[in-house]
């Protein structure tokens, strides 16, 4: 397992990770999602319809692609979903970190 699957894990034990279409949209309505995270296989209409729920909430103005499936999320999710959020400033630093030099893509 990866870098970023590991930081996801500890992000949703510790209770900071909203997972599925729904939850990441009201945290970001809410300002609490602080990062907020695709699946590469994330359905681009759905990516649409967040994308513009982002640009009106007092959340991050915009997504990130991951390399990881959806079925690489679920495996630290439990669940199958195409965007996560973030709700903690720690975590999110560390995913974009990771992220930022490719060490979290998928291995």
């Amino acid at each position: 397992m990866n870098k970023l699957l590991g930081l996801l894990s500890l992000c949703r034990k510790a209770g900071k990770l909203r997972i599925g279409f729904e939850p990441v949209k009201e945290s970001a309505g809410a300002g609490e999602a602080r990062l907020v995270l695709y699946a590469a296989d994330f359905s681009p209409r759905s990516r649409e319809r967040m994308e513009q729920v982002l640009a009106g909430s007092a959340g991050p103005p915009g997504g990130v692609t991951t390399g990881l499936t959806m079925f690489d999320l679920s495996q630290v999710c439990g669940k199958l979903a195409g965007v996560v959020a973030v709700a903690d400033d720690g975590f999110a630093a560390g995913i974009q970190k990771l992220i930022c030099s490719d060490e979290g893509g998928a291995e």
